[in-house]
């Protein structure tokens, strides 16, 4: 499941997280939502694996706010990876780079946690395995929290969602045309299932209560506790 952001979203690792936030409505709140969950579940000295980590943005966020906790970064992309071990430099004596796809099997932690990232994963069958081996991985109790889009399956639900997310980005300066430009383009590698699927993948994956945690328009916090 090799991915390049540059190649995707046409644009520097190191531009990342500027860019990111014209492109994802609450950017930082669904961050911020991830951290506080965390708190809930995981002991301060635990460990937590970031699928698809990416520049390091949650990962750091996580080491500011848990002094001993270690964490694993796992990515494909290179560069995304240079530039999260630059960026985490001074947490380096517990956080570990780690050049492999989220599909692999995963070492027993804490919390596994993704924004973003598994998106790229078109099949649900695929999807759900990945949340299974994300459950076995667990220890417990154990959390999954995955930031992501999701699209209702319902029309009205689905056009409301679509509309969010336009006039969101149109109010970053983008015209309507760049936004559905992105919007194409962005679909030929992404798939946003509606939470309704993604509940029932998880429970489907050994997460008995799956919940979402969090929503703003089309992005969402979703997951389960490993109890």
């Amino acid at each position: 499941m090799a991915h390049s952001v540059e190649g995707h979203l046409h644009l520097q690792a190191t531009e990342y997280d500027r860019v990111i936030r014209t492109f994802i409505p609450n950017y930082d709140g669904m961050l911020q939502e991830i951290l506080y969950r965390l708190r809930t579940v995981v002991p301060e000295s635990g460990k937590v694996v970031d699928l698809g980590g990416g520049t390091g943005s949650l990962a750091n966020a996580v080491a500011e706010s848990f002094p001993t906790m270690q964490i694993e970064i796992w990515d494909t992309d290179r560069a995304m990876l240079a530039v999260a071990e630059q960026r985490l430099k001074r947490f380096s004596h517990r956080v570990r780079m780690v050049e492999k796809s989220f599909d692999q099997p995963l070492p027993e932690c804490n919390a596994v946690m993704a924004t973003l990232a598994l998106h790229h994963v078109k099949e649900l069958k695929k999807k759900t395995e990945i949340y299974h081996n994300i459950f076995k991985a667990l220890r417990s109790p154990g959390i999954f929290l995955n930031g992501d889009c999701t699209m209702s399956q319902q029309k009205h639900i689905q056009e409301a969602e679509s509309c969010f997310w336009t006039e969101f980005m149109t109010g970053q300066g983008m015209t309507h045309d760049e936004v559905q430009r992105h919007f194409a383009e962005w679909a030929e590698e992404d798939r946003y299932f509606s939470i309704f699927e993604e509940l029932g993948a998880l429970r489907e994956a050994g997460f008995s209560q799956p919940e979402c945690f969090w929503k703003h328009g089309p992005m969402a916090v979703y997951g389960g506790v490993k109890s």
